[in-house]
């Protein structure tokens, strides 16, 4: 599909949250997905899980997974930037 700026992608990849677990106690998937899908939809591939839920936050990542699709161009959410700063801040990993 084109409009007048030019083409639009629909396909672009994004790394973002998707949510489980269930009322008031969230666990999220690190998950890399079309821009389009839903946030509790289809998803690409599973890079990670994050707890936030006790006083030491659980967090796993593939970091060669994501250095991977890092080298090919997504895009990361927001909310994923920001954890991933403040572990790195801290040198949680």
């Amino acid at each position: 599909m084109t409009s007048f700026k030019g083409v639009i992608k629909y396909n672009t990849r994004v790394v973002r949250f998707r949510r489980k677990g269930h009322k008031r106690y969230p666990l999220y998937e690190i998950v890399l997905a079309l821009r389009k899908s839903r946030s509790r939809g289809k998803f690409l591939e599973k890079l990670g899980f994050f707890n936030p839920n006790f006083s030491e936050r659980l967090f796993f990542f593939d970091v060669g997974r994501f250095a991977y699709w890092r080298n090919r161009g997504i895009k990361i959410n927001f909310s994923v930037k920001r954890v991933l700063v403040k572990l790195l801040h801290h040198q949680i990993f």
